[in-house]
């Protein structure tokens, strides 16, 4: 490079970084999508039952549900800050927003038992994806290879 010169960042070809911003801007979207979809069905809402203790127990699920799919969504963004492979991609960013909608319509338990499918889904698609996922954890995998390396014999 010649001396004075500067490197104009639009002429940087977008690469494997680009892609990732991608991941997770496309996660945050389709997660307020589903947050705008779960108080849109809030809205004018009639539970299915009039059993206040049944009620009180679907609505404490559905809270508790959320509160996963709120952690669920912070795991899926801090790990779409670094390369995954397509599947992984994909349940990291389809995963918390099946899961908030779930929440959401677990709160009005009209149909209880879609409510549930719809929310393990995303939960059962965001556990597996990092169930597999050596990366998940990068530090874990770094220190595992570090302990095996300085048990091992120095010849």
């Amino acid at each position: 490079m010649q001396a004075g010169a500067t490197t104009d960042i639009a002429a940087v070809p977008a690469g494997p970084q680009a892609r990732w911003r991608r991941s997770r801007l496309t996660l945050a979207l389709l997660s307020a999508l589903a947050f705008v979809a779960g108080v849109a069905l809030l809205q004018g809402a009639e539970p299915a039952t009039r059993d206040a203790d049944f009620l009180r127990l679907m609505r404490f699920m559905a809270a508790l549900k959320g509160g996963f799919a709120l952690t669920a969504f912070a795991a899926c963004a801090w790990r779409l800050a670094r390369p995954a492979a397509f599947w992984r991609g994909l349940a990291y960013v389809a995963g918390p927003p099946l899961m908030i909608v779930g929440a959401f319509a677990l709160w009005v338990p009209r149909e209880p038992g879609l409510a549930a499918l719809v929310l393990h889904g995303g939960l059962f698609a965001v556990v597996a994806a990092a169930l597999t996922d050596r990366d998940f954890v990068p530090d874990i995998a770094l220190r595992r290879r570090a302990l095996r390396a300085s048990r091992s014999p120095r010849v």
